[in-house]
């Protein structure tokens, strides 16, 4: 009698154990939500400058966002110019290319770059004076499958932005904002601690199991 009520509260806590870990699981999931992992790229072309070119662009080597949210893509870097020295920019086209790589830690089948392009127009004074402004273009084609989804990048805002001369620090930073429809569905999702805990402790339940078995038939032999 005593072995099967002992068996019984074994089995009664290895249950519990694995409702617990299962129940963790579930609520990790809920609260940690989409990691979007990314890159980017862009170049400034010489075009429509007259004088030293002193804005560069500065891409983002790798980054993690909600998928939902906005998303940096970067920054313009004004240099400083001589004191009385001028550059001038006129329509100097520039794009941008933003480039997914990994949803929740699984690579994305498909690749699916998007460009942003616009022009740079305005002047360089110096370090404290710009009138250089940034105007983006309608995203020609800013769609791209996310893990089952169907997503779409745009610009913040579309409106020119005046970038910062140098002895304010020089940078201005880009944003642009993801929409999505549809749900996500990562081909190879990894494997949560909390679902490794769960199978872990059915299996030294199992294996408590067997050994109390054993001691039982040792016992009635």
């Amino acid at each position: 009698m005593s072995m099967s009520q002992g068996w019984t509260g074994l089995r009664t806590a290895v249950v519990a154990l694995g409702i617990l870990a299962s129940q963790t699981a579930g609520a990790r999931a809920s609260t940690i939500g989409n990691v979007l992992d990314y890159g980017t790229a862009g170049a400034i072309t010489n075009s429509g400058i007259t004088g030293s070119n002193v804005i560069s662009y500065v891409p983002i080597a790798s980054a993690s966002i909600d998928p939902t949210s906005n998303i940096p893509l970067g920054a313009f870097q004004v240099a400083a110019l001589p004191a009385g020295q001028t550059t001038m920019y006129n329509n100097t086209p520039f794009s941008v290319t933003f480039i997914p790589s990994t949803l929740n830690g699984s690579p994305l089948s498909i690749n699916s770059p998007v460009t942003v392009t616009g022009t740079l127009t305005g002047q360089i004074t110096g370090s404290y004076q710009s009138s250089v402004q940034v105007k983006f273009n309608p995203v020609a084609d800013g769609s791209f499958q996310l893990a089952g989804a169907s997503s779409t990048l745009s610009m913040l805002s579309n409106d020119q932005k005046l970038l910062v001369p140098s002895s304010a620090g020089g940078t201005t930073t880009l944003e642009g904002i993801i929409t999505t429809t549809g749900s996500f569905n990562p081909e190879a999702p990894v494997p949560e601690p909390s679902t490794i805990a769960l199978f872990l402790s059915t299996v030294g339940g199992l294996g408590l199991r067997r050994y109390v078995l054993s001691r039982r038939q040792k016992a009635a032999a």
